[in-house]
């Protein structure tokens, strides 16, 4: 395109100087062409890429509420399976409050494995044996 304007510049005859001027004419003709095209084409990509751009944002848009429903969802879960472990451990500790309330004093239960040491049958090893097994 620039040497074809170059060559239009330089004084030649009449006609040579008619031929160039309609080869520029055309070259210029052919670049605002490619020009018109190439511009047509970065517009259809700006609409496509701005169609994506939309459609994305639609996507984690979305996204975003169901990772906020779903962290709401664990929220309660967990406010349900703490709830319930509190009361299991309130019914423990009453078990155990009240196992301890109806079991007596430690003496009774040496009683017991006294009278159980004494009423084993004799097996015929030593008594310091028998205690060990």
């Amino acid at each position: 395109m620039i040497e074809g304007l170059m060559s239009a510049m330089t004084p030649k005859a009449a006609d040579d100087s008619d031929a160039n001027l309609e080869k520029v004419a055309l070259a210029g003709a052919e670049a605002i062409q490619r020009i018109i095209a190439e511009r047509d084409e970065f517009r259809n990509r700006s609409n496509a890429q701005q169609r994506e751009l939309v459609a994305m944002s639609a996507i984690n848009e979305d996204l975003r509420r169901r990772i906020a429903l779903i962290r709401h969802h664990y929220v309660e879960l967990g406010t349900k399976i703490l709830g319930q472990l509190e009361q299991f451990d309130d019914a423990f500790r009453d078990a155990m409050r009240e196992n301890q309330e109806s079991a007596g004093s430690p003496n009774e239960y040496a009683n017991l494995v006294a009278l159980a040491q004494r009423l084993r049958p004799n097996t015929g090893m030593p008594q310091s044996e028998q205690r060990r097994n």
